[in-house]
């Protein structure tokens, strides 16, 4: 197990973002990124299942302590919202298969930590993201990005957020 280390992850059905990221000397770095596209063609068991096996390889290869996660904003609607909720599942599962903390955080608290501002548009946020891990170029999907400011937002946490389960 790799110590300050986190798979993090933007879920989804169709496009999954995930990251793997690590502090190292108070400072965020970027290790690996990448977007699971399902094929709509198939099955949802097929999807789902490409899903939990993607994210078991990513953990495996890692060797992450963490794996934090988006909560479902339920603005969408719910035929995409079930398919999500799903796909989280598989994903919450393989993490704890794998013993995994697990930590969740809303899309204003995902904000508020990468910009400071938890109004921030996508394109605020995408700045962000790459002023943080001073990276020349941005990944292209934009699962990817909320995967890497879900990552941000854990490593500018998670030490609070474990004292505080600690005296609960």
């Amino acid at each position: 197990m790799r110590s300050n280390c986190v798979v993090s992850v933007d879920p989804g059905f169709d496009r999954v973002g995930v990251a793997v990221l690590v502090k190292e000397n108070s400072k965020e770095k970027l290790l690996f990124s990448t977007c699971i596209v399902t094929n709509r063609n198939e099955t949802k068991a097929e999807r789902l299942k490409q899903i939990g096996k993607e994210i078991k390889k990513i953990i495996k290869i890692w060797q992450p302590e963490y794996l934090a996660i988006e909560k479902l904003f339920f603005n969408q609607n719910t035929t995409s919202v079930i398919g999500v909720a799903e796909a989280r599942g598989v994903i919450l599962y393989e993490a704890s298969l794998l013993d995994l903390k697990v930590f969740e955080y809303g899309p204003q608290e995902i904000k508020i930590a990468t910009t400071g501002y938890g109004k921030a548009t996508k394109k605020q946020v995408e700045e962000m993201v790459q002023k943080i891990l001073n990276i020349k170029q941005i990944p292209i999907l934009d699962d990817e990005v909320d995967a890497i400011a879900v990552g941000i937002t854990h490593l500018a946490s998670v030490k609070h957020l474990e004292r505080l389960s600690t005296h609960l």
